[in-house]
C-alpha cells in the first residue's frame, strides 16, 4: 500500500473503540533488544465490514472452543500509523471516551501523541510536522474501531477469561511501541499492557523481520502449542499468516484494512 495512501487513509482517526483482555505484564527492553484532546470519531480505513458501533458481542462465534492464545501484530492490524512514519516518541496521553458506542462514556487514554516538533519543509519555504500527522497536524497512534471493539470484548467478556493475549510485532522502533502499549486504555484503569501476557516486539537479537523468531519465543515462554494459537496480522509488507502457517501450523487472518470485528470471528470459526 502506498505511503501517501495510507496516511490519507489515516487522518482523522477517532479512539473510541477497544483493546486486548487477560492482565499480565510486560518487561522492559532496549530498543535494540527484542522489546517490545479528544478526537472526534472517524471511521477511516478500518471501517469496512461491521459499523464500529456496534457490539462485538453480536457476533459472537457460535464455536465454543477457543485459542489458548491469541497473538496480535501491532502496526496496520491493531493501531496507526506505523511507529517508523513517526518524528519521535508517542508520550502524550490523548484523552477519549473509552466506549466507541456512546461518546459520554468515560474518558480514558485513547492515544499517545508525539511531541510537537516542526521541521523544515522540503521547499524550505515553510515548516511540516515531519512523518505522519493526522487533520490537526499531530502525530497521534490510535487504535482502529474495528480493534478497540474487538479487544474490549476481550477485556469485558468472562468468555474469554482463559485465553492468552500476546503480540508479535517486527517494529522497527519497539521503544514506541511500548509506549503506546503503557499508555492506552481499554477500559477504565487497565492498559493494554496490563491486558497483554506475552510480547515479542523488534526485529534484532533474537527477532527477524519474519514473525517465526517471534512466535519460537512465544511458544518457548507460553509452552501453548502452536496449534492452539490465533494469529492477526495486516500482512501489508509480508505474507507472516502464510509463513506461520507453513512453518507452524498456526491459524491465521489477515487484517489489511486493521482488525475488524468481522476478521476476529472468522478467525474464532477457523
Amino acid at each position: 500500500m502506498a505511503a501517501t495512501s495510507r496516511a490519507l487513509q489515516r487522518l482523522s482517526f477517532s479512539t473510541a473503540a477497544l483493546l486486548v483482555g487477560c492482565c499480565s505484564s510486560f518487561c522492559g527492553g532496549s530498543r535494540q533488544a527484542s522489546e517490545t484532546q479528544h478526537s472526534s470519531f472517524n471511521m477511516g480505513k478500518g471501517s469496512s465490514g461491521f459499523s464500529a458501533t456496534a457490539s462485538a458481542s453480536s457476533y459472537n462465534s457460535n464455536n465454543d472452543v477457543l485459542p489458548s492464545m491469541i497473538v496480535f501484530d501491532l502496526d496496520d492490524c491493531l493501531w496507526t500509523p506505523e511507529m517508523h512514519e513517526l518524528s519521535g516518541m508517542p508520550s502524550i496521553p490523548v484523552e477519549g471516551p473509552l466506549d466507541p458506542s456512546d461518546n459520554n462514556s468515560e474518558l480514558g487514554t485513547v492515544g499517545m501523541k508525539v511531541p510537537s516538533r516542526r521541521r523544515r519543509g522540503n521547499n524550505n519555504k515553510g515548516f511540516d510536522w515531519g512523518g505522519y500527522a493526522n487533520d490537526d497536524g499531530e502525530e497521534v497512534v490510535e487504535l482502529y474501531p474495528g480493534a478497540r471493539l474487538v479487544l474490549r470484548e476481550l477485556a469485558t467478556n468472562p468468555k474469554y477469561a482463559a485465553v492468552k493475549i500476546a503480540v508479535a510485532s517486527s517494529s522497527l522502533e519497539p521503544l514506541y511501541s511500548r509506549a503506546c502499549i503503557n499508555g492506552i486504555e481499554i477500559v477504565d484503569g487497565v492498559t493494554m499492557k496490563d491486558m497483554i501476557s506475552y510480547s515479542q516486539i523488534g526485529r534484532e537479537g533474537q527477532l527477524t523481520s519474519r514473525k517465526t523468531s517471534h512466535f519460537k519465543l512465544l511458544q518457548a515462554q507460553s509452552g501453548i502449542p502452536y496449534d492452539e494459537m490465533l494469529f492477526f496480522d495486516d500482512c501489508n509488507w509480508g505474507d507472516h499468516v502464510g509463513d506461520l502457517q507453513d512453518a507452524f501450523g498456526v491459524t491465521g487472518i489477515r487484517t489489511p484494512q486493521g482488525l475488524q470485528v468481522a476478521e476476529f470471528h472468522d478467525g474464532l470459526e477457523k
